[in-house]
């Protein structure tokens, strides 16, 4: 099957953003086996297929593309290609954020978060100089975090002033959200959501919420979750963004009540890399702290509005 590689428009700026850059679609008709019905995607394309590729396909290119971190373009022999990023000087196990929070968008229902799985490699695998700062293991391989390179990515244009400003009113219970940005308004509301519960505090610096190629908002680079100490500084911060929004798809705050510490642990066990599970102990507990004021908030909000108005999707 012939492979069909970046275009050149806009590259240079994507790659400022990080691991996941701009690049002429592949379709997802012709991406992997076919899908099963009520089986998991990703952009169309099996998730099952993804995960198995991103882990395990041979690397027939490579590509440096992090702006402050190491991030690499894996050219991947078959239908798919990923980013990687390793153990590195600076950001430590940082990578396994990206694993989790690619767990916890499953645990709330969502397909908004590319695919990521544990991944382990050479120095030699991954061409990379003496000086690169990663971090190698006694047996001098490398772990990191493999992730879904999704072929096309925009910019989305919700994280200026203005747009914040814009989307804000629309998710306030004085507002109203247009007809035509249904949609939108509610993957907002879900990322707003999904930020508070893994503790990003990093999402609007910048750039960091693209769309893909059909416009549904993709939420990546989630290596700034999940930071433990969980001081309240950063709590704080966090759910100052979930307060922008009075509205939320019911789906997702029932299934993130319906949460346990039985079904995290369970749902991050499902990562190959046993002796390294995506969340520790503690950020497990934080993990479920957050949740409870995650229903907290929303509760209050429905005793003070109605669910009807909180729940406007389903």
């Amino acid at each position: 099957m012939p492979r069909v590689r970046c275009v050149p428009v806009l590259v240079a700026a994507m790659v400022l953003m990080g691991p996941l850059a701009l690049r002429a679609q592949t379709s997802p008709a012709t991406v992997g086996a076919p899908v099963s019905p009520g089986a998991r995607t990703f952009g169309g394309v099996s998730e099952d297929h993804i995960l198995e590729a991103i882990r395990t396909e041979r690397i027939v290119g490579r590509q440096q593309v992090g702006s402050t971190s190491v991030n690499i373009h894996l050219r991947l022999h078959g239908d798919v290609d990923a980013a990687f990023k390793p153990r590195a000087q600076g950001h430590f196990e940082d990578y396994r954020a990206e694993i989790a929070a690619f767990r916890v968008n499953r645990l709330l229902g969502l397909q908004r978060v590319p695919p990521a799985i544990s991944r382990t490699l050479t120095r030699a695998q991954l061409n990379l100089s003496a000086t690169t700062p990663v971090l190698a293991d006694r047996d001098g391989s490398i772990r990191g975090a493999a992730i879904y390179w999704v072929p096309v990515l925009r910019e989305s244009m919700i994280d200026r002033e203005r747009d914040i400003a814009r989307w804000s009113s629309w998710l306030s219970q004085r507002g109203t959200v247009p007809a035509d940005q249904l949609a939108r308004a509610e993957e907002i509301s879900s990322l707003l959501v999904f930020d508070y519960l893994i503790g990003n505090w990093d999402r609007w610096s910048g750039q960091n919420v693209p769309m893909d190629a059909a416009g549904h908002l993709i939420y990546r680079d989630n290596n700034g979750g999940f930071g433990e100490p969980w001081v309240d500084s950063l709590n704080q911060r966090v759910l100052r963004w979930l307060r922008r929004s009075q509205r939320f798809s019911r789906g997702v705050i029932d299934r993130a009540r319906a949460w346990t510490e039985a079904s995290v642990r369970a749902e991050m066990s499902l990562d190959p890399d046993t002796a390294h599970p995506p969340l520790s102990n503690a950020q497990i507990a934080s993990l479920l702290r957050r949740r409870d004021t995650l229903i907290a908030y929303v509760d209050a909000l429905v005793h003070q509005h109605g669910a009807a108005a909180v729940f406007p999707w389903p």
